[in-house]
């Protein structure tokens, strides 16, 4: 796996794809870093790509590379302590089908204080292992909701199945929704970002791809 700059190129993917203003609605949001997802060989998630649910029913793996050459400068002076903690999202902003938000967002996993590889912009950094430092291999915490593989129903279309990595408030930890449709709410279109803003949490980066059922 490749270490991959963020451009305005993956922000015009989110634009282009609806993920903003549908499930991330800050319309400036530039990730300071990516999330790289792979179900296994030639099947890692590319800000957009279509996956099968069948290649998809497991969970993958996950790891985070920090952007230091992304166009904002809060990316680049952005600091990684030891302390820090980070919660993890899978989200299905078209459930049951798109343009039908009875069942959206749907929540497909949660997991909270998940820590990455310290980093401080202040401290050197030997050039022959940055991407190591810069790179945490596996995004292992608490689950709060366990891996529930896409499911899009019949006739549905395709579905983007959305994962976000946040940064956690310190001293607050994020709670599980009590059901999976609408993050428990019964409010439709309810979703990762609304129960981001209930713990305070901080996007930092974020990947997608799409999914059908085969009858269509």
């Amino acid at each position: 796996m490749r270490l991959v700059t963020i451009s305005n190129s993956l922000k015009d993917s989110l634009s282009k794809n609806e993920i903003i203003p549908t499930v991330i609605h800050n319309k400036d949001f530039i990730s300071k870093g990516f999330l790289i997802i792979s179900y296994g060989e030639d099947k890692e998630v590319a800000m957009g790509n279509t996956l099968t649910p069948e290649e998809t029913q497991s969970p993958p793996s996950i790891s985070f590379t920090l952007n230091l050459s992304s166009d904002d400068s809060s990316a680049s002076n952005f600091k990684i302590s030891k302390d820090d903690n980070y919660t993890l999202v899978f989200t299905d902003p078209d459930a049951p089908t798109k343009g039908d938000e009875k069942w959206s967002e749907y929540c497909h996993y949660i997991v909270k204080n998940i820590k990455l590889n310290p980093y401080d912009p202040n401290e050197l950094i030997d050039a022959s292992n940055i991407q190591d430092k810069l790179t945490t291999a596996e995004l292992k915490g608490t689950e709060l909701m366990s891996y529930i593989g896409p499911g899009p129903p019949p006739k549905t279309g395709k579905h983007r199945y959305v994962f976000l990595l946040y940064k956690q408030k310190p001293g607050l930890e994020p709670e599980a929704p009590i059901d999976r449709p609408c993050y428990g709410t019964n409010i439709p279109g309810y979703g990762a970002e609304e129960w981001s803003k209930k713990y305070e949490l901080e996007l930092l980066a974020v990947n997608f791809y799409y999914a059908q059922n085969k009858e269509q």
